[in-house]
């Protein structure tokens, strides 16, 4: 995404309609992806009107003087970008203390400051978010990953194109040829790695330059070859709407299920030279009308604005999509503010680009990323601060019963007015920290065990992230009064449920569980342990979650076969039904609504849902095989609660771990542990 240019200087109004197409297609698409699932692609025709104009500039400057003033190039690409930016980022930084919930201020400011020193692409990478529709959750500066690609590109073309023109010098030959050869050697090779890494990490190759960077080339390309090329009046028209047609039906026909950017994404990137190539009078006319090219003069900061517009309007809704009214507010304040941000801040600092002294311009560049870096990262580190502190509060004590005010036959009392812990800010952290928590059980056999060594029974837990929850109540109850009596292996890991059927993701079976699975039941056979504990995520939550997939029928026989064989081995298995699954997250949710803490329940019917459950549906039936139902130390006989006994329940879909900790002795009596 870049700058445009002065419109004085701009001579095809069709490119300022350009901008509009592309910016619109964005906008549409973060507003309501479904009404234009790949509008996406508006990215890929920025970058290739950007490349077109940069290079093709700079193509102009290597032909008339035979090389690239490069201190001049970057300080006016500081005078055009930077200003706009930096009033954006931050006021996303002071709306992030005044709008976001405390558990998110370390990200989202860690992300204003790489998108401040524009590399927000990596950082992305490394997350390996996908870039897709806003919702609550979504980062405010996630689409300052398209600047940082066009500025980490604009750092290295240059010096091409100045190695280019010496080296041609120093031959004697034309120096806009060898620049001709230099930037298609490196589009070329960007496309090849583009096509080879996108299968490879989807996720990643999305946001890296490397896998961009030919966009911006073919832009460049189009503009060293332009004044060579001559179409016939056939071949522009052609060429133009033939290029917007390809552009719409990129938008209308991909999607974020699809690998992108890849080869995918020559349509919308070729579409867009067509139609810069072809110079048609008729998609001129068309493109030039002055609504289109207003919005095209402001696309730069209406691309700045519109996204946080969207993230934190749902934010203060706690929607997961805009409404229609919404849609249409979004829209209307995005607009106003591209355009006061148009003529207050980019043109104004434009218009001084005669009078400004270079080293004026580097050292107000250089005062706009400090003033940003020091704002958001004073607050980052200041708030990782805080929440680390909070981490350490999450103590079960008189006060804060949790499942125990559950309790049927003697429910402990929940004082009112206390702090609720784990504090909701960092509730979604409260994981199992217990001996386990940082082993990995990838190999099938590897456990890590709670319990004396010298105990007389055994016992094993075995499946996902759902089953491991639950090793804090086992160790807690080794620690306080089993351990002389039992020893507790886990057998556990994230995303591998205990099952012999492995599930599908995008169409592949993922053999790797099903396959460990196989010799943790080998190995627990040979064990002969006096207990066995499973437990695992729905089918819904697997594909809400994951987008993991499995037959219905298939996944309670991948379940049946390995309890069939404990079962035949006279080993006895607990199966852990599936707990009730929260309608929002619960620690952002407590945090909106701190004096309204109801807000944050889930209908007890609506939280168990009406599918059935796989692995207890597996266990009818068996000998030796029982369903343990923990529901009733989750949920009240309406709702499953967001907060029990002054402790939050739900760290996204699974228990906290404080809960867990509070939850030892119903636990622990359902298994027969006692």
């Amino acid at each position: 995404m870049d700058a445009p240019p002065r419109r004085e200087r701009t001579a095809r109004a069709d490119i300022q309609g350009m901008r509009a197409l592309a910016v619109g297609l964005v906008v549409c698409y973060h507003l309501r992806p479904d009404w234009l699932p790949g509008g996406f692609v508006g990215v890929d025709v920025f970058f290739v009107i950007s490349g077109f104009l940069i290079i093709g500039a700079l193509t102009a400057e290597v032909r008339r003087t035979g090389r690239v003033r490069l201190l001049d190039f970057y300080a006016r690409r500081i005078r055009r970008l930077l200003p706009a930016a930096t009033v954006v980022l931050l006021a996303i930084a002071v709306a992030v203390f005044a709008l976001l919930p405390a558990s998110r201020w370390p990200a989202v400011l860690r992300e204003v400051v790489f998108s401040a020193v524009n590399a927000q692409n990596w950082l992305l990478a490394v997350l390996s978010n996908d870039y897709g529709h806003a919702t609550v959750g979504a980062s405010p500066v996630q689409h300052f990953w398209s600047l940082a690609v066009e500025e980490q590109f604009y750092l290295v073309i240059p010096l091409v194109l100045l190695v280019a023109a010496g080296s041609a010098a120093r031959r004697g030959a034309g120096p806009v040829r060898w620049a001709v050869v230099a930037v298609a050697a490196v589009t070329v090779a960007s496309f090849a790695f583009s096509v080879w890494y996108t299968p490879v990490d989807p996720g990643a190759a999305y946001f890296i330059t490397p896998t961009r960077m030919w966009q911006l080339g073919v832009g460049g390309l189009a503009a060293m070859v332009l004044p060579r090329l001559r179409p016939g009046r056939g071949a522009r028209l052609l060429l133009g709407w033939g290029g917007l047609a390809v552009i719409l039906a990129s938008a209308v026909r991909l999607g974020t299920d699809l690998p992108f950017p890849g080869w995918l994404a020559a349509l919308p990137t070729l579409g867009a030279v067509a139609v810069l190539v072809a110079r048609d009078e008729s998609v001129a006319r068309v493109l030039g009308v002055r609504p289109l090219t207003y919005v095209g003069d402001i696309s730069y900061s209406l691309y700045l604005w519109h996204w946080p517009v969207i993230v934190f309007l749902l934010e203060l809704t706690a929607r997961q999509a805009l409404t229609l009214r919404q849609v249409a507010v979004a829209a209307v304040l995005s607009l106003v503010l591209a355009a006061l941000s148009k003529h207050f801040v980019e043109d104004p600092f434009r218009r001084e680009r005669e009078r400004r002294r270079r080293r004026t311009t580097y050292g107000l560049g250089a005062a706009m990323v400090a003033v940003t870096v020091a704002v958001a990262g004073g607050g980052w580190a200041s708030a990782e601060s805080t929440l680390a502190a909070l981490r350490g509060q999450s103590v079960i004590d008189a006060d804060h019963p949790g499942a125990l005010a559950l309790d049927r036959d003697d429910p402990r009392p929940a004082p009112s007015g206390v702090s609720l812990v784990p504090a909701p800010a960092v509730a979604e952290e409260d994981w199992p920290r217990n001996e386990c928590a940082t082993r990995d059980f990838g190999d099938g056999v590897t456990s890590c065990e709670f319990g004396a060594a010298d105990a007389t029974k055994t016992a094993v837990i075995v499946g996902d992230s759902h089953a491991f929850q639950f090793s804090t109540a086992l160790a807690e109850f080794t620690r306080r009064e089993g351990g002389d009596r039992w020893r507790v292996h886990v057998m556990v890991r994230n995303g591998c449920p205990f099952s012999s059927v492995p599930p599908t993701e995008s169409g592949t079976p993922l053999t790797v569980c099903s396959d460990e699975n196989l010799k943790k039941l080998d190995h627990i056979r040979a064990m002969k342990p006096d207990l066995v504990v499973a437990a695992a995520m729905s089918p819904e939550s697997y594909l809400q979650d994951l987008k993991w997939t499995w037959d219905p029928k298939a996944m309670v026989e991948g379940y049946r076969t390995v309890l069939s064989a404990l079962s035949d081995a006279d080993i006895p298995v607990a199966v852990i039904r599936e707990l009730p699954r929260p309608a929002m997250l619960v620690g952002p949710c407590l945090e909106r609504n701190p004096d309204e803490p109801g807000r944050c329940d889930t209908p007890r019917d609506e939280a168990i849902g009406s599918a059935s459950d796989p692995l207890a549906e597996a266990a009818t039936g068996l000998r030796g095989v029982r369903v343990v139902d923990l529901t009733d130390s989750i949920c009240r006989s309406d709702v499953c609660p967001g907060v029990v006994g002054n402790v939050v329940v739900y760290r996204n879909n699974h228990l906290t771990d404080t809960y867990v900790r509070s939850m030892v002795a119903p636990f622990v009596t359902a298994l027969g542990l006692r």
